[in-house]
């Protein structure tokens, strides 16, 4: 038995003899760590026994079984806790997956059900005192593990056969046999896969709690997804209320769902009606002003969006987007100038999605360019008009999915005139006036700019 040096990028888990300053797999640059491979020698492979193969045909499928958790959001997005299934929710450190996971867990907790909550990131008086603002009477059948040993945490998951486990968080996992620290590429795979062969074993459903960096690193959905049943990603910015939860993978349903909450002393709270919590607080008359439709998933969410401009105080204009991709804001700033004759490049120009949430979906350009329009014209848009549409190089507006379910959402919230790019609906929606542009200018003349 012999060790050789090896390194691994924490990127994409790929491994070379030699460093350098670059993966040659993803392109990630500085993400090759040094590692140890210990290599034994080859033994003779133990010949195995032939399986029993059988006809898809009359085959009985059966369902499998879920048990909803009591929190609407996680119940919307992920239909319930299937037995046996492992589930990875991921998100930026402090959005709130462990507010989320231990609203869960007392909600299953209350009626009865046996949890395991593995406190590894957090210590145990930690997660009590976020637990009982919560709820300030806990359970009998809620339980709390403070270990991070993973061979320890499966064989008690094992014995105790609870009807969740949740492991919070698989950064802090260690497995013996396996080299490098907690957090590493190698140890989070090692650890993931061992508990997941319990909880199948068992058919105790799993969920693990996967830290996300700005750079989607180390514990993220990329290293974990193949070895999990679904993934949830929970998103949002820190200093706003509102989150999104939505799918990435779902072996037992859609990924189609998403749900919206917002922040609260109670924990993380499901808004019913996202359209109208956005809009409730929105000014009309004021230049600078844009509604648009967003999809997520397949649920419809109006969003405004707000430009603000003027004059540039310094040689070089200032750039400044919140929610809104700030690259593509440079862009629809130059064919504005260029193609609609509305010249803001030599302005200071700001940009904000209203509530923090992430209008960086390309539909979202006709309202974003309307906006800045209107604030560098001073001329307010009309406040019951809707915009959704892509933005093309040349001033064309091109064609974005689910026009009329955008459509019959601007209706229900009131709008009664939309502009969209043309060709895009063949069924108009009653109630709401339709004006079909082929250019940004076309678009932005019938919105009175």
């Amino acid at each position: 038995m012999n060790q050789k040096t090896i390194f691994t990028c924490s990127k994409c888990d790929a491994q070379t003899l030699k460093w350098s300053g670059r993966c040659s797999e993803c392109g990630a640059w500085g993400s090759l760590k040094e590692a140890t491979e210990t290599a034994e020698v080859s033994s003779p492979r133990t010949a195995g026994k032939p399986g029993e193969i059988k006809q898809f045909k009359g085959h009985s499928a059966q369902s499998a079984k879920s048990e909803l958790t009591g929190v609407s959001a996680l119940d919307e997005v992920l239909g319930g806790l299937v037995q046996g299934s492992v589930t990875l929710l991921a998100g930026e450190p402090g959005i709130g997956k462990s507010t989320l996971l231990a609203q869960a867990a007392i909600a299953l907790a209350t009626s009865g059900k046996k949890i395991i909550y593995v406190t590894g990131e957090e210590s145990p008086a930690q997660i009590h005192r976020r637990l009982i603002r919560l709820a300030p009477q806990l359970p009998a059948t809620l339980f709390f593990l403070d270990l991070t040993d993973v061979p320890t945490i499966a064989a008690t998951i094992e014995k105790e056969k609870p009807d969740l486990t949740i492991v919070d968080s698989v950064q802090t996992l260690r497995t013996p046999d396996m080299n490098g620290e907690p957090g590493s590429v190698t140890q989070v795979k090692a650890g993931s896969a061992i508990l997941t062969e319990a909880a199948k074993k068992c058919g105790t459903p799993l969920m693990l709690v996967g830290q996300v960096t700005k750079d989607g690193d180390v514990a993220g959905p990329r290293v974990l997804e193949h070895l999990v049943d679904s993934v949830l990603f929970l998103e949002g910015d820190h200093e706003h209320r509102y989150r999104i939860l939505r799918a990435l993978k779902h072996r037992f349903g859609p990924t189609d769902q998403s749900a919206l909450l917002t922040m609260t002393e109670k924990g993380l709270e499901t808004v019913t009606d996202p359209s109208q919590e956005l809009l409730q607080h929105r000014l009309s008359g004021i230049p600078g002003s844009a509604v648009t439709c967003l999809i997520q998933g397949q649920r419809p969410m109006l969003l405004e969006i707000q430009a603000l401009t003027n004059p540039a105080g310094y040689g070089t204009p200032v750039r400044r987007a919140t929610g809104v991709d700030t690259s593509r804001l440079g862009m629809l700033l130059a064919v504005l100038a260029r193609r609609a004759g509305v010249n803001a490049l030599e302005k200071d120009v700001y940009a904000n999605a209203a509530g923090g949430l992430d209008a960086r979906d390309p539909s979202a350009d006709l309202a974003l360019v309307a906006a800045i329009a209107s604030a560098t014209k001073n001329v307010p848009l009309n406040p019951r008009l809707g915009l959704f549409g892509e933005v093309g190089l040349g001033g064309e507006l091109r064609p974005v999915a689910l026009p009329e379910l955008r459509l019959k959402e601007f209706k229900r919230m009131g709008f009664d005139h939309a502009i969209l790019p043309k060709g895009q609906i063949k069924k108009s929606v009653d109630g709401i006036k339709t004006v079909e542009a082929a250019t940004l200018e076309e678009a932005l003349r019938a919105c009175g700019l």
